[in-house]
């Protein structure tokens, strides 16, 4: 193996002087999490809003755009998982923002529903391959002991990127600023430029720079601390299982579905709540801030939910958090006001935020390092399919009651049921 002085030639940074690289890295997850993911997934409400406005599309038609997105993910997220494993997730990224800067530059030019549907579930695509699920592998193959921490600070950028940008997205899109088809050429733009020097800033396991997973001098301060030996090398990490063997083990399914469930929330929230607000009496470019701020709070949760998940059984944390969560969806029903609305980015932000990290890193405690990425990419599945129906159930339940108020009620109650269910994931042993 290399030193790490020598490895040090072939990487960004100096190692003798800087930080544990998987630190970095976790910041270069945080700003690809927050560009990729913001424009295309927290910002939906704002584009639905233009182009509700410009062509008159209804609700449904809107959010099947959302819809056809996941449906997608829950096919490519398998194949990017598998991707991820075997190319690594730098070239899964640089592929991922290029289809990002497709996307909305497609988007640019949309005059029709279909092309919107196209445009939209490539920028999708893009999204699913350019930030999250291969950022989250490689701060699985860096992090063991202080997992859930890294993966709470690296998931933060969705949600300080919502709060950046969503509010200035609402503004940017308006005809008398730069309108929506500048605001996604601008946005394609900047995917191509920085597609290259983002990727060549990845690595994709410590291995690669003469490290250790949590770095040499955690665990040298480890080791003295406790006087004792600590495992380097936990013998999970080194099975590569199959996507058989995952797709037959209960735990799996258990916490795919269980985490489908509360994410569903997300999705219908992230279509529909500035629009619900809207109608409710508070304006878009007011509701985009209220939604910016609980994305802001959400982040802060994240950084929570990552020092929770490494304390406390994460199964049993996320279920009081999905449930928390679920609960400042129906206060959502409730907000005439705009004196009404911290309420909601406390409770929802406070449920969304602690979740996430979690809901990554016990898919890495149960599962190990080698087989991570399949298994987050064969999770994707459930997690889209349940994103996809439910902005469509609140998108036609608007339709015909002209109120999201039934929707939100019955998607939260399910949300619940699905926490709850991550009271019976159990650590499987593939050992035995």
């Amino acid at each position: 193996m290399k030193s790490s002085r020598s490895s040090s030639r072939n990487s960004v940074f100096t190692w003798k002087y800087t930080m544990f690289y998987g630190w970095w890295l976790v910041i270069l997850a945080l700003f690809l999490n927050s560009v990729t993911g913001t424009p295309a997934f927290g910002a939906i409400g704002v584009w639905i809003d233009s182009l509700e406005s410009e062509f008159g599309w209804s609700r449904t038609q809107l959010s099947w755009a959302f819809s056809i997105g996941q449906l997608e993910g829950s096919l490519i997220g398998p194949i990017i998982g598998v991707l991820v494993d075997k190319f690594g997730s730098r070239k899964v990224v640089l592929g991922g923002v290029v289809l990002c800067g497709i996307g909305f530059g497609l988007l640019s030019l949309t005059q029709s529903l279909p092309m919107f549907y196209i445009s939209y579930g490539i920028l999708m695509m893009g999204a699913s391959g350019g930030g999250w699920l291969p950022m989250m592998t490689v701060i699985n193959n860096w992090f063991n002991k202080r997992r859930s921490m890294a993966m709470g600070f690296g998931s933060v950028g969705f949600s300080f990127g919502g709060f950046l940008m969503v509010p200035a997205l609402a503004w940017l899109v308006m005809p008398e600023n730069a309108g929506w088809r500048m605001a996604s050429l601008g946005i394609a733009i900047f995917y191509f430029m920085i597609a290259v020097p983002v990727s060549k800033l990845i690595r994709n396991t410590p291995e690669e720079s003469g490290e250790i997973p949590d770095g040499k001098e955690y665990i040298q301060k480890k080791i003295d601390s406790e006087n004792s030996e600590i495992d380097q090398s936990n013998e999970l990490d080194q099975i590569d299982l199959g996507i058989g063997q995952i797709l037959k083990t209960s735990s799996f399914w258990v916490i795919s579905i269980s985490h489908a469930c509360s994410t569903m929330l997300i999705g219908t929230m992230t279509v529909h709540f500035i629009l619900a607000l809207r109608d409710q009496g508070i304006p878009v470019n007011i509701g985009a801030w209220v939604w910016g701020f609980t994305l802001l709070f959400s982040g802060v949760a994240q950084i929570f939910g990552g020092i929770i998940g490494d304390k406390v059984p994460k199964n049993i944390a996320l279920c009081i958090f999905g449930c928390i969560q679920a609960s400042g969806v129906v206060f959502s029903t409730f907000i005439t006001s705009i004196f009404w609305t911290p309420i909601f980015v406390l409770v929802y932000g406070l449920g969304f935020g602690a979740r996430i990290p979690m809901g990554t890193a016990i898919r890495g405690e149960y599962f190990g390092r080698k087989s991570f990425g399949k298994v987050l990419g064969l999770s994707m599945a459930p997690m889209s399919i349940m994103m996809m129906i439910g902005p469509l159930v609140a998108g036609r339940m608007y339709d015909i009651t002209g109120s999201y108020d039934l929707a939100f009620y019955i998607l939260s109650g399910v949300a619940i049921l699905g926490s709850l269910g991550f009271l019976f994931a159990k650590k499987p042993d593939f050992k035995s």
